[in-house]
């Protein structure tokens, strides 16, 4: 008997058996819509009566501060990175937190030799405010910041003067502020925003999104300088080019196509360079050229260069290979293409005409670029003018670390790597192919300590994402640190619908393709059985997201093949998901409700939509961060209350709500680990592993 026991007695939730619609002729109940109203008296007690149901669970788990102490070592270290050099004498600002710290700080170095100095410190803020970005002015004057509560959306930019500490009065326009950039004279920034309310209809706020312009000190309305005037669902980004020339703005489609267009920042001439939303680009100014990295007529991407006077005729620089070009950087007057071979990154160095150089030996097998709101952000940085290179790595062992590049030397000098209380040289990552239900071959990594036996009943947590052309690539997180330290196998399947393997991959679950994805996650785990690394019983699936979604949908379909599931911030209803904030964006990826094949196909698979009463389902999860805008908080409530009511052959099922916590996790570092404490607990709880 384990901790997660399926007789534990679940709190009933009201069934409303009038509520429901009906879609292209076909009813559907939605007994549990009034959880949508997450303030609302009844839905806030069932909350609670739930959220202390799941605490008695997870802390009945013997073991539990051994694992609280395996996760804060692999946690808590310091972090550093490369400095941000604005402003005249050497000035420079960098991020950094000690291993006490719960939130990164952003510090000034004056001059050259001077001491650092702390200029934001969100530890002394309230526990829910968040620090999610901070742009030093090119003369270093000023920082425009952004603050959030709760989550990491939904900031407001302040702005900080450097030489006072004092905030300025200035307010731009807008909500959720993010990708800010500077002009040249740090007279004013550009930034990406969605409207005020009022500009926009009633309920459209979290749409129209576009890049303003704001000057300093002015008082006047920023102004609104890029967006689409017809299209509500594309949302924006912007950047200025090192020379300071140009504004470089963007307009997405989601994560599928986008549109550029340079801005003369002299006289605000408008210079189209991608003009059609077909592709997915990335450009970047370096004299009085163009680079242009793009998937146009390359599903594994290529990279073009074009000429200031004619920049839409594009001249192939780094032509399409058997490998998916993420990103390429110029940087010290050469250009770093970064690559996914078989979902793990190579860097290949290029002269500027194209000319392959050498490559990049990193550290182990790892990754360098990350996914963030801009798209694939390259993990070699540096200016173009200059001879610094930076390079990000991490691997599944290996905490985010910096390394400095030196190409004369050839050399890779560590700049900082955490201590985090692993030894690497212990485990193994190993790569492994497995066929699809349709005979598709599928990557998975594996990763586990090197002298574990192989009996056949390893504890296995198999992830997965499968959607948005976002990869499941090597990752380090404390939580999978101290899963490996107590003996845990970690596995990564790198289904379709994810980026690793360019466009096609990605295509190859869109819309009504999407069950390839849910094929190649319950052949992953059935590989897994086959090949005598472990048994249904010992392996968990776990999912964050679009990941929520996919170990939610194949719990429903395959429940014989998991032992557990533990689904995090998921889109559960997928009849309803357009009706939440910016997710009817989503309809790019999932398809529409309201088309009838695409919503047809959308019912067969929307968990919410497909419980059934007579199958035996495994222990599953569901996590809901509360203050989420990016996925609909409610569904995991929904969802919970479904199956206590109608999954009576399997479970428990489990809500662990969350909150002050985003999409993303804690607004603290401590916030983070207890949620880490509370995913092991559950592991070990119904998978019968027993900590120490």
């Amino acid at each position: 008997m384990t901790p997660v026991d399926r007789t534990c007695k679940s709190p009933s939730a009201r069934r409303d058996a009038r509520s429901g619609y009906t879609l292209h002729g076909q009813r559907f109940d939605d007994p549990y819509a009034w959880m949508e109203q997450l303030d609302a008296p009844e839905t806030q007690a069932w909350i609670s009566e739930q959220e202390a149901l799941t605490q008695s669970v997870l802390h009945a788990l013997p073991g539990r501060e051994a694992l609280r102490e395996a996760v804060t070592r692999s946690a808590r270290h310091a972090r550093r990175s490369p400095p941000i050099a604005a402003g005249p004498g050497g000035r420079e600002f960098l991020w950094q937190a000690e291993a006490r710290d719960d939130k990164l700080k952003l510090l000034l170095r004056r001059h050259e030799g001077a001491p650092l100095e702390t200029l934001l410190d969100p530890n002394t803020w309230a526990s829910n405010e968040v620090l999610v970005f901070a742009v030093p002015s090119p003369d270093g004057a000023f920082v425009a910041f952004g603050k959030a509560v709760g989550s990491a959306h939904g900031a407001l930019i302040h702005v900080l003067e450097v030489s006072t500490g004092r905030l300025l009065p200035d307010r731009p326009r807008g909500t959720s502020h993010a990708s800010v950039a500077w002009r040249p004279d740090a007279s004013g920034f550009f930034y990406a925003a969605n409207p005020d309310p009022g500009e926009v209809p009633t309920g459209e706020e979290a749409h129209w999104n576009a890049v303003y312009e704001h000057r300093l000190g002015s008082g006047a309305p920023a102004r609104r300088v890029f967006g689409d005037d017809h299209e509500k669902e594309y949302w924006c980004t912007v950047k200025v080019s090192e020379c300071g020339r140009f504004a470089v703005l963007a307009k997405w489609d989601y994560v599928h196509a986008n549109v550029i267009t340079l801005l003369r920042l002299a006289d605000d001439a408008r210079i189209p360079v991608a003009t059609a939303m077909t592709s997915l680009n990335q450009v970047q100014v370096i004299g009085e050229s163009l680079l242009i990295h793009t998937d146009l007529d390359a599903p594994r991407g290529r990279l073009c260069t074009a000429p200031l006077t004619a920049p839409t005729q594009w001249r192939t620089l780094i032509p399409e290979s058997e490998h998916t070009l993420q990103t390429v950087a110029g940087v010290g007057g050469r250009l770093y293409a970064v690559y996914s071979r078989a979902a793990s990154h190579h860097v290949r160095i290029h002269a500027e005409d194209g000319t392959w150089l050498r490559d990049l030996k990193l550290p182990a097998l790892g990754a360098v670029n990350r996914n963030e709101g801009e798209g694939i952000v390259s993990g070699v940085s540096g200016p173009w003018r200059g001879d610094e290179v930076w390079v990000n790595f991490m691997s599944y062992v290996q905490a985010p670390s910096v390394y400095r590049y030196d190409y004369d030397a050839d050399l890779l000098t560590p700049y900082h790597v955490p201590d985090v209380g692993l030894d690497a040289s212990e485990y193994v990552t190993e790569q492994v192919w497995y066929p699809s239900l349709d005979g598709t071959r599928v990557s998975m990594f594996l990763v586990h300590r090197k002298d574990l036996p192989r009996d056949g009943q390893w504890p296995v947590r198999l992830s997965g994402y499968g959607g948005f052309n976002i990869s499941v690539e090597p990752r380090f997180t404390s939580l999978q640190a101290a899963w490996l330290k107590w003996g845990g196998v970690l596995a990564f399947a790198n289904v379709r619908g994810g980026g690793e393997y360019g466009r096609a991959w990605h295509e190859a679950a869109l819309k009504t393709r999407r069950q390839n994805a849910f094929d190649d996650f319950i052949a992953a785990a059935r590989w897994l059985v086959s090949e005598g690394y472990t048994v249904p019983a010992r392996l968990a699936s776990r999912g964050n997201s679009n990941g929520g979604l996919l170990v939610a949908v194949t719990a429903m379909q395959a429940p014989a093949s998991f032992g557990a599931v533990f689904c995090r911030a998921p889109t559960l209803d997928m009849l309803r998901f357009p009706s939440f904030g910016y997710l009817s964006s989503a309809t790019v990826e999932y398809g529409s409700p309201e088309d009838p094949v695409e919503g047809a196909y959308l019912a067969g698979y929307s968990p919410y939509h497909n419980v059934r009463a007579g199958l035996r389902y495994p222990r599953m999860a569901f996590v809901a961060a509360l203050n989420d805008r990016t996925a609909p908080p409610h569904d995991p409530l929904k969802m919970v209350a479904r199956l206590q009511a109608e999954g009576t052959q399997g479970g428990p099922f489990l809500l662990l709500p969350l909150r002050d916590s985003g999409h993303g996790g804690g607004t603290t570092l401590t916030a983070l680990i207890e949620q880490d404490v509370d995913e092991l607990c559950f592991y070990c709880g119904a998978l019968g592993v027993s900590p120490g």
